[in-house]
C-alpha cells in the first residue's frame, strides 16, 4: 500500500528530531517516519525535505522573547549612558565652581595680606 506523507509531517518530524538530538541523519528520519507513520515516502523526496531542514539554520524557539529582551537591554543601556554623563557634566559644573570660588578667595587673601 502507498502512503504519501505530507511534506509538513515530514519537515515537522525531522525538525523535531533536530531540536531533541542536533545532527540527524538521513536514515535516523526515515526511520522516525516509518515509526510514526508506518511509511516514509519516497525516498528521493524525503532526502530532498531532510537536505533542505539541515542546511537551514535552527532558529530558538524563544527567538522572539529574547529579541525583546535585547531591545529592552538595549534601551535601559542608553537610559543609563545618559544618566551617566550628565552625572559626569554635573561633577564638572561643581568642580569648575570650586576652583573659581578658591582662586577667589585666595586672591582675596592675596590682596589682604598686601596691605
Amino acid at each position: 500500500m502507498n502512503h504519501r506523507l505530507s511534506e509538513q509531517r515530514i519537515r515537522s518530524t525531522c525538525r523535531e528530531l533536530i531540536a531533541k538530538h542536533g545532527d540527524v541523519s538521513g536514515r535516523r528520519l526515515r526511520e522516525e517516519l516509518r515509526q510514526r507513520f508506518g511509511a516514509v515516502g519516497k525516498t528521493e523526496r524525503m532526502f530532498a525535505i531532510w537536505r533542505e531542514e539541515v542546511a537551514t539554520p535552527a532558529v530558538p524557539a524563544d527567538y522572539a522573547e529574547l529579541k525583546a529582551r535585547l531591545a529592552a537591554a538595549q534601551a535601559e543601556a542608553a537610559e543609563n549612558l545618559a544618566r551617566a554623563q550628565s552625572a559626569e557634566f554635573r561633577e564638572q559644573a561643581l568642580q569648575d565652581k570650586w576652583a573659581i570660588e578658591v582662586e577667589r578667595l585666595r586672591m582675596e587673601l592675596q590682596a589682604a595680606r598686601g596691605r
